[in-house]
């Protein structure tokens, strides 16, 4: 009889297991702490956020708004311009200098920004061939004329035909006419100035070959035969271009202020010469002409220019008036003016005051040109003060 086998894995000793709580305890720690450190951080990310959201959108839409200006100079308040257009100036009398015929420019007496004449000679085309063909017609002018005195002896003697008679005054009339021609090409030959003016540009020199305006008109090139353009300064008026909403405030006739940008000190009195009886439909404008009345001062076509139409016209002190700053009595408050500046603040400035005149009140001193300027309400802000500016 076999005997039981021994258990050769014995259960183990269920009363010698244990919770070993001290090595819990450190890690439960060190995560806790970790969540506080971390929602911590939270609130104070929350808490910036907020701050720049307060400052940024709360304490400016609760900023008080107020109507502002920017400082610019300007003249004469008593009589402002109804409307301001810019333009260029022109000479309304210009004109392209171009021979009547063909020729090689064998003299020239003119060059740029030279004053002439009329009646001036401008240039002299060679007339070498001319004057051959000067010598052949008047050649044939002398038969022609022969030819015609022998008909009109036979023809009072009775032997000759009314034909023949009638054919020989034909042809000396014809000799006669080509003779004249000649001459009349033999003057233009030498180019004359039409009118007294200044040549603003020169576009040939000597030796070169110009054609005719028959022979630019032929190929399609009009003017490059021509040799100068010839421009009137005492004609210098203002090309500008008017909002077509506006150009019922014009009329031909009217007073205007011309300034040129190249003289920022000086003035001109202007008049409306023309309205162009036609609108640019693309840029919705309508060119107008002014006329300088007083063209004192080398001004010079395609100078930049700008007008001022008036509603009547400006005198000698008005029009040589300087700038100055002028403010609405409502800006100032006991001598002192609010300036907001680029970030919105306010700074109160002491000005000093000089003339009042239409119920504006000069600034000599205290603000500058561009600085922006509280114009009512101006006594209930504080230094420093944000503010929000009424755009409207």
């Amino acid at each position: 009889m076999l005997a039981p086998m021994a258990d050769t894995n014995p259960r183990a000793d269920l009363g010698a297991l244990r919770i070993h709580r001290e090595d819990d305890e450190p890690r439960s720690g060190t995560a806790a702490l970790g969540k506080i450190v971390v929602w911590i951080i939270i609130l104070a990310i929350a808490g910036v956020l907020g701050y720049v959201a307060w400052q940024k959108w709360i304490v400016p839409g609760r900023a008080p708004a107020v109507e502002t200006l920017v400082v610019k100079p300007s003249v004469n308040v008593a009589n402002p311009p109804l409307l301001t257009a810019s333009g260029y100036l022109v000479a309304s009398r210009t004109a392209k200098i171009t021979p009547k015929i063909s020729g090689k420019v064998v003299k020239l007496n003119i060059d740029t920004g030279v004053n002439v004449k009329k009646g001036d000679v401008i240039a002299v085309l060679e007339s070498t061939n001319v004057q051959a063909q000067l010598d052949e017609a008047n050649a044939s002018l002398s038969e022609a004329q022969r030819e015609y005195d022998r008909q009109v002896a036979l023809w009072k003697q009775g032997v000759t035909s009314r034909a023949l008679y009638d054919s020989a005054e034909s042809q000396l009339k014809a000799a006669k006419a080509r003779v004249d021609q000649i001459r009349i090409n033999m003057q233009d030959m030498v180019v004359r100035a039409p009118f007294d003016g200044t040549v603003a540009t020169k576009s040939t020199e000597v030796g070169e070959v110009i054609s005719s305006v028959m022979m630019g008109q032929v190929a399609g090139t009009l003017p490059t035969g021509a040799i100068c353009t010839l421009v009137d300064l005492k004609t210098i008026e203002v090309e500008a271009d008017v909002n077509e909403q506006s150009i019922s405030q014009l009329h031909e006739g009217q007073a205007a202020e011309v300034a040129v940008d190249a003289f920022p000190n000086r003035k001109w009195k202007g008049q409306l010469r023309q309205i162009i009886p036609t609108a640019d439909r693309a840029k919705a404008i309508v060119k107008v002409k002014v006329a300088i009345i007083n063209p004192d001062a080398p001004l010079l076509p395609e100078m930049a220019a700008n007008v001022s139409f008036l509603q009547a016209p400006r005198s000698d002190a008005e029009l040589n008036e300087p700038a100055k700053l002028w403010l609405a009595p409502s800006a100032i408050v006991d001598g002192k003016v609010a300036v907001v500046d680029a970030n919105k603040h306010v700074a109160w400035k002491h000005v000093t005051t000089g003339e009042v005149r239409e119920g504006r009140i000069e600034i000599t001193s205290g603000i500058k040109e561009g600085d922006r300027v509280v114009l009512r309400g101006a006594d209930a802000l504080k230094e420093n003060q944000l503010v929000r500016l009424n755009e409207g």
